[in-house]
């Protein structure tokens, strides 16, 4: 009888810690689409579609996503998701983002842009991810670089 609760206890610890493995961060991949919305002088509305790649070995979920869009460092626009996306285990997933974007900064910042070969283009904000009901506050941040070929 001792050793049947021994055996008990030990698998009750492994699967207590094996269950609160640290969750690996979600790895931007790119930017897999990209669509104009309506278009307006002060503002405008972007649709893109975002490519992340879940290291972990189990599916979570995103929700209450929010994030500030910057290019050049230069605040471009803002995006706020209320949906609940389901990430699969060990795989790439897509994220579409409804941007309402400051057509003012984008002006701003028009000459610039036009005189680099490339922009630096970064989001920065918050989500939660979790499993089983349990969410945890996670940061946005992605960054990289886009050639403009205008010619």
């Amino acid at each position: 009888m001792k050793i049947f609760r021994v055996i008990l206890i030990v698998f009750a610890i492994w699967g207590i810690s094996s269950a609160c493995e640290k969750t690996k961060d979600l790895q931007f991949v790119r930017v897999a689409g990209f669509e104009m919305g309506e278009l307006g002088m002060s503002k405008s509305t972007v649709r893109l579609t975002l490519a992340y790649y879940n290291p972990n070995n189990y599916q979570l979920k995103l929700k209450d996503a929010s994030f500030d869009l910057f290019i050049d460092d230069t605040e471009v626009g803002h995006s706020s998701q209320d949906t609940i996306i389901q990430i699969p285990a060990k795989d790439t997933f897509y994220f579409p983002v409804k941007l309402e974007v400051n057509m003012g900064n984008v002006l701003k910042n028009a000459f610039a842009a036009f005189s680099n070969k490339e922009v630096t283009i970064k989001a920065t904000g918050k989500c939660k991810i979790g499993k089983g009901g349990v969410y945890l506050p996670f940061p946005i941040k992605c960054e990289t670089k886009q050639a403009l070929n205008f010619f």
